[in-house]
């Protein structure tokens, strides 16, 4: 039994320098993850409305978008729903066969997006301790601002990741982004939007697109 003990203090002993280091690392995330559901169960406020992709919901913002060409509309809002649906169907091919489980946040100036990713693409050395234990799908968390960079196109920089409830060190999120597209200068993620919107502003009640200005 003495002889057995050994073993099982050492891989203890490790168990327990491991969670430390991943403490240590991630400690940043874990004092604000504490205020906030302390803030949380203080403030008693709304949860946040997720909004899903669907072909009716991205039909129903299509529709909105029409009427900036069309009807001349200077701005129109799309719900979280309709937002998922564009952001869905206008994130690289290759890039949205690897995302499950698509849900939209809506937050003030940027939009976080919830969904399940196969892990394979993400580069090891820049997912630190994580790495070890990493399951071929994910839940991650990708927040950031979006911006019309020209017509039918938009650029989504992602400023903040996270992988189950572990963020990625804010220097190495670039750096994914590009590992993930095999483009060291790329810096955000291209989405594809239709034409005719000039800008669109984020806030958690609706994603507001203004079209062209008028002649």
């Amino acid at each position: 039994m003495g002889c057995l003990s050994v073993p099982i203090k050492f891989i203890g002993g490790l168990a327990i320098l491991m969670a430390l280091a991943v403490g240590w690392l991630y400690r940043d995330h874990l004092s604000s993850e504490l205020q906030r559901l302390l803030h949380g169960t203080r403030s008693g406020g709304p949860p946040a409305v997720l909004g899903r992709p669907g072909s009716r919901a991205l039909i129903s913002a299509k529709s909105k978008i029409d009427s900036l060409n069309g009807w001349r509309a200077d701005s129109v809002v799309l719900t979280p729903a309709e937002v998922a649906s564009l952001i869905g169907a206008g994130l690289d091919p290759g890039l949205r066969r690897q995302l499950d489980s698509i849900q939209v946040e809506l937050q003030e100036g940027e939009i976080a997006v919830n969904a399940k990713l196969a892990t394979a693409r993400l580069p090891r050395e820049l997912t630190g301790p994580l790495s070890v234990a990493l399951r071929e799908r994910e839940p991650i968390k990708a927040a950031g601002p979006i911006e019309v960079i020209g017509p039918g196109k938009a650029e989504w920089a992602v400023r903040s990741f996270r992988i189950r409830e572990f963020p990625i060190p804010p220097d190495a999120v670039p750096k994914l982004v590009a590992k993930a597209f095999g483009d060291t200068a790329r810096r955000s993620l291209p989405v594809r939007i239709p034409a005719g919107i000039r800008e669109i502003r984020v806030r958690p009640s609706g994603a507001t697109l203004f079209g062209a200005p008028r002649p």
